[in-house]
């Protein structure tokens, strides 16, 4: 694992945790959370800009997002970064299935994290047992592949503004509902620096700058301290064409 991984001093047991019922063991039966939370190698903070792994690195471990920021991303062949997904607490990070030996894409922190860490062999070990496991993490995985293939669209057929505002719409209803952001709150925190808010979009931090000034003097939105403020929440997803059936 990572140098940068430090073991929390007193974690969070499985039968407790605050995100269960958005994470990984969602389907789990309380009778065997018991074995799941034996098989938790631990819980680790990871400070912010620091990678949890990165791509083709072994794939050796998977982790719950416990708390804070990951973008997941790949690289192109001239180092640019294309940004995947930007994933919350509940998601479910590096996992590959039986026979993959490498992680197809890189994790770094955009907050300090917390995460929870599993040996991918005892995962294995424990869909084969619990079927309905098995089924939880296909859905997982099915969900993300629709995320990231709305991204991608987006990147060839939508504007700069389009892209932009169909990011900040999906992050906002993702947080609302998993219950980490009041259902009527206009403020959300939003510590996407201007590269990583590129990375995710395929702009340049230049060009970013310029779409999200816009979309403040056009009263759409305010921007203040690593927190965002949507003002004109209908424009913003028009403008991103965004339904908030689309965010889980």
């Amino acid at each position: 694992m990572r140098k940068f991984l430090e073991p929390r001093p007193q974690g969070t047991e499985c039968a407790v945790c605050p995100i269960r019922q958005f994470a990984l063991f969602k389907v789990v039966p309380p009778s065997y959370l018991k074995d799941a939370q034996s098989r938790r190698t631990d819980q680790y903070h990871l400070p912010a800009r620091r990678h949890l792994y990165e791509e083709g690195d072994p794939a050796e471990m998977a982790f719950t997002l416990f708390d804070g920021w990951v973008m997941l991303y790949r690289s192109h062949s001239d180092g640019a970064r294309q940004g995947l997904r930007v994933a919350l607490p509940g998601d479910f990070l590096g996992y590959m299935p039986p026979g993959e030996g490498r992680i197809h894409h890189a994790a770094q922190a955009i907050t300090n994290v917390v995460v929870c860490g599993f040996r991918q062999p005892d995962l294995h070990e424990m869909m084969e047992k619990h079927t309905e496991l098995a089924a939880h993490i296909t859905r997982i995985h099915a969900r993300y592949m629709v995320s990231c293939q709305s991204h991608m669209l987006g990147l060839g057929r939508k504007s700069a503004e389009q892209r932009i505002a169909y990011l900040i719409a999906e992050l906002y209803h993702r947080l609302i509902n998993r219950r980490l952001l009041p259902a009527d709150s206009p403020s959300m925190p939003f510590p996407l620096t201007q590269e990583m808010l590129g990375d995710m979009t395929g702009l340049t931090p230049v060009h970013t700058n310029r779409v999200m000034r816009k979309l403040r003097t056009d009263g759409v939105l305010a921007t203040e301290r690593q927190r965002l403020t949507i003002l004109d929440h209908a424009r913003l997803l028009e403008i991103g064409e965004f339904s908030a059936t689309e965010a889980e």
